[in-house]
């Protein structure tokens, strides 16, 4: 008896489950936070009006957002890269203040110049094995934090009308 009340309070004590990974995309709860982060990663392909294909010849925009988490350093993304595209242009180059976020292809959180949203990441010549609501990894080349690696989410088909 005493043997199985021991049993039970290790386990509520220890919890069901593992511990977050250090390196994931996702910033839930108990998620670890480095000094540079990339969240809300999407890439937006164009469709053929009315069917589920990716119209590879049209390119697709890349959306983020980046926060600087250091106190005082300043953080600039010196480009990206994936096997999604043959080229990945970043429109405008931006440093991101400490403490601060930035978003690419959606308006900013913290308003450094009145808000106005900086444009998002142009991938050229889509790879054709490229499918709606699959991931495809992407690494995004920083002048502080290095190359960061990330699986980003190719948004799925759009809702069509009938």
């Amino acid at each position: 008896m005493l043997l199985a009340g021991t049993a039970a309070v290790t386990v509520s004590v220890t919890g069901c489950g593992g511990d977050p990974v250090a390196g994931s995309s996702n910033r839930g709860s108990g998620s670890v936070t480095s000094a540079t982060t990339v969240e809300n990663a999407y890439i937006v392909p164009a469709y053929v009006p009315g069917r589920c294909v990716i119209q590879l010849n049209a390119g697709a925009e890349m959306r983020f957002t980046i926060t600087n988490n250091r106190p005082v350093e300043t953080e600039q993304l010196l480009g990206l890269s994936t096997s999604a595209a043959h080229k990945a242009r970043v429109m405008t180059t931006i440093n991101i203040p400490p403490q601060s976020t930035v978003s690419f292809g959606e308006p900013s959180a913290q308003s450094l110049d009145g808000g106005s949203p900086r444009s998002a990441v142009r991938l050229d010549r889509l790879d054709p094995d490229l499918r709606p609501a699959t991931s495809v990894n992407v690494t995004f080349r920083f002048l502080r934090a290095g190359d960061l690696t990330l699986p980003v989410p190719v948004e799925a088909c759009p809702v069509q009308e009938q």
